[in-house]
């Protein structure tokens, strides 16, 4: 029994010793199958530590959006410049279509949209049956004239030629009969010798001749075959020659042609792309003039050419494939090969609405431009190409920054870390300037905080942290004296445009506006708006508000003085109006004056003048005063009384040159005394007798 229950535990034990190999063995295979499940998180931990290291998306440019082909409505003027030239173009009258030819070459504004509503109105009514057998007949007489005039000037080429080679022909046989008779008379003299070296130079140049002539003739057939295959001649003016104004298809054709040599003057990439369009339009009507008119704009033709790889028509793809490879710009290594801005900048965008991945490379090239034309215009398709081109994106971020992007990065955000590597070593002098001015402010130095601000603004007006010199700005405009408030506006004004939308816009426009009030009242001229204003964007503004008190102030002070300073100008205005009418009562003439000058020269002695005027009854005391006269100058003053002359005197009167006048009664003169002092009686007035030179003697009127 010891030994029967002896066995069972030997053997339980050696079977536990055979099955623990193999539990080992299965306990190894799941680690091993477990090992590359634990790996990717290990490694993605890894990759989380290396995007930690990275820098920062927050400060990351974002990526532009490629815009979409615009076609705006056409312009009624262009459209109606466009609809003159057509009609003189294929009018009846012969100066005017050539007028018209003439005006085709020059660029017009505009012209692009107008062409293209034109173009679908010829669309819907072309002949397609009689519109290529008109353009052929004109082809057809137009090759036959030119033809013509190049066998005359091939004849003439010809014979110009033939007496050449006669001449050519001549001298080498002359050369080869030298050189034989130099050969036997080898031994003669070294005269011969020489003779005949001579021959044999001017044999060779006679074989180098007739080599060149037919290289010249080689280039000559090469040149023929690629005119032939050009189709020599310009396809308006064969229709143009061959006029016929009343066909509609005739009219319709010339109107196309007319069109497409206006496309060409203008040049552009929305240009070419209607040329294109025709192309689709129109079939094999037009192809070989639309090759020969892309062939004169070469790179200008470029841009739209790329785009049509990818045109709905595969007619205009194999096309327009064909034509960038006849202009040496099939790949983009050499599509780029040009040197106008404008034309570099339609290319990199063309590659990005055809998404070709094989010009990312190209296209990165140009991501970090000095032109920001250019740089925009390159960040604009790399984010149009998209996801496809990840690939580039991440060797172009690892051959610049040595280190690989982490795999969880999509493409875009790898291309905004590529573009803010790209922009940090640009702008490594602007940053380094921005650091400091930062550190100016935060010292309190806004002075020089703006300084270095300026710098950075003058590099890179659009430079992503601008709004952080908002503030330094603000604080540099308060630190300034009251003297050099037009400084401090500008100070304000540039932070404004710094942070227009920001949440301290309102208080920048407030101080601008309490420092324009603050100028105002200075020059004089005191605005109340303005402050109110000030307080309206900033309530808590003192200075507005101090500046609005004084101002009130101000103004009731003066309103206050305002009517003394009426009074005292009516005042003085009297005062001179009184001296104005006394002035002129005192020049004014006396009335015997007034009627002495009205007496006649020479009147008739009359015994009736002689009669002395009836006395005048004297005045009372009780009496109304006369009404006072107007004050007379002393020159005008009424002359003292004469005695009466005597009889003696009448021959003497008789003997004098000068005429008798009748005597006029004499005219009181004015009551001086009653004048001056009012209260005193008026006195009576004497009569006046008139003076000797004035009024004639007494004698006289006796006679």
């Amino acid at each position: 029994m010891a030994r029967h229950t002896s066995d069972p535990r030997g053997t339980g034990a050696r079977s536990a010793r055979r099955r623990t190999p193999a539990c080992a063995w299965l306990i190894l295979i799941g680690l091993l199958a477990a090992a590359p499940l634990a790996t990717p998180p290990a490694r993605a931990a890894g990759e989380r530590d290396a995007g930690t290291s990275a820098p920062a998306s927050s400060a990351l440019p974002e990526l532009p959006r490629l815009a979409p082909i615009a076609r705006p409505e056409p312009d009624i003027a262009a459209v109606r410049e466009l609809d003159r030239i057509l009609d003189q173009i294929t009018s009846e009258d012969a100066r005017s279509r050539e007028n018209a030819r003439a005006a085709l070459d020059e660029p017009i504004p505009g012209i692009v949209d107008a062409v293209r509503l034109r173009v679908q109105d010829i669309r819907g009514s072309l002949d397609r049956s009689a519109a290529p057998r008109v353009l052929a007949d004109a082809r057809r007489e137009g090759r036959k004239a030119m033809k013509g005039e190049d066998e005359r000037d091939g004849n003439k080429k010809k014979t110009a030629d033939a007496k050449a080679d006669k001449g050519t022909k001549k001298g080498a046989g002359d050369a080869k009969k030298s050189a034989g008779d130099a050969k036997k008379d080898a031994k003669a003299e070294q005269g011969a010798k020489k003779d005949a070296g001579d021959a044999k130079g001017a044999k060779k140049d006679a074989k180098a001749d007739q080599g060149a002539k037919k290289d010249a003739k080689a280039d000559q057939s090469a040149k023929k075959g690629a005119d032939d295959e050009k189709d020599e001649g310009d396809w308006l003016d064969f229709m143009l020659a061959a006029a016929r104004p009343r066909d509609s298809a005739w009219r319709d054709v010339v109107k196309l042609l007319a069109m497409e040599r206006m496309l060409v003057a203008a040049g552009t990439t929305p240009a070419v792309r209607e040329l294109i369009a025709l192309h689709a339009y129109f079939g094999e009507l037009l192809r070989i003039d639309l090759q020969r008119q892309v062939a004169k704009l070469r790179d200008k033709a470029v841009p739209a050419l790329i785009e049509a790889r990818q045109h709905d028509a595969k007619i205009v793809q194999r096309w327009a494939n064909k034509q960038l490879d006849l202009l040496g710009r099939a790949i983009p290594g050499e599509a780029i090969a040009s040197n106008d801005t404008q034309i570099l900048t339609d290319v990199l965008r063309a590659y990005g609405r055809v998404r070709d991945v094989d010009a990312v490379r190209v296209i990165l090239s140009f991501c970090n431009s000095d032109r920001a034309r250019l740089r925009d215009a390159a960040r604009e398709a790399i984010s149009a190409i998209g996801e496809p081109g990840i690939w580039q994106l991440r060797d172009a971020y690892l051959d610049l920054t040595g280190a690989k992007p982490p795999r969880e990065w999509s493409w875009d955000r790898v291309a905004r870390e590529l573009f803010g590597t790209y922009d940090r070593a640009r702008l490594a002098e602007v940053y380094k300037l921005m650091d400091e001015g930062v550190a100016a402010a935060s010292a309190g130095k806004p002075a020089e905080a703006t300084d270095a601000f300026d710098k950075v603004l003058a590099r890179a007006p659009l430079f992503e942290r601008r709004k952080e010199m908002v503030d330094a700005y603000v604080e540099r405009a308060r630190s300034l004296s009251a003297d050099r408030r037009d400084d401090a506006l500008a100070m304000l004004r540039k932070a404004l445009r710094l942070d227009a939308p920001g949440e301290r816009a309102k208080k920048v426009e407030a101080e601008i506006a309490y420092l324009e009030g603050a100028l105002l009242i200075e020059r004089g001229t005191p605005d109340k708006f303005v402050l109110e204003r000030a307080i309206e964007l900033d309530p808590s503004h003192a200075g507005a508000r101090a500046a609005l008190t004084s101002l009130g102030d101000k103004v009731a002070e003066r309103k206050s003085q305002t009517n003394r300073h009426i009074a005292a100008g009516a005042v003085g205005l009297a005062a001179v109006l009184s001296m104005f009418f006394i002035a002129r009562r005192r020049s004014a003439p006396s009335p015997a004056r007034a009627q002495a000058g009205t007496v006649p020269a020479h009147p008739p002695a009359s015994p009736a003048a002689s009669t002395p005027p009836p006395p005048q009854p004297a005045a009372s005391p009780a009496s109304t005063p006369p009404p006072p006269q107007p004050a007379a100058s002393p020159a005008s003053a009424p002359p003292p009384p004469q005695p009466a002359a005597s009889p003696s005197s009448a021959p003497r009167e008789q003997d004098s040159a000068v005429p008798p006048q009748p005597q006029t009664s004499p005219e009181p003169a004015p009551a001086a005394a009653s004048k001056a002092d009012p209260d005193l009686p008026a006195q009576p007035v004497e009569e006046a007798e008139p003076r000797s030179d004035d009024a004639p003697e007494a004698g006289a009127h006796n006679r």
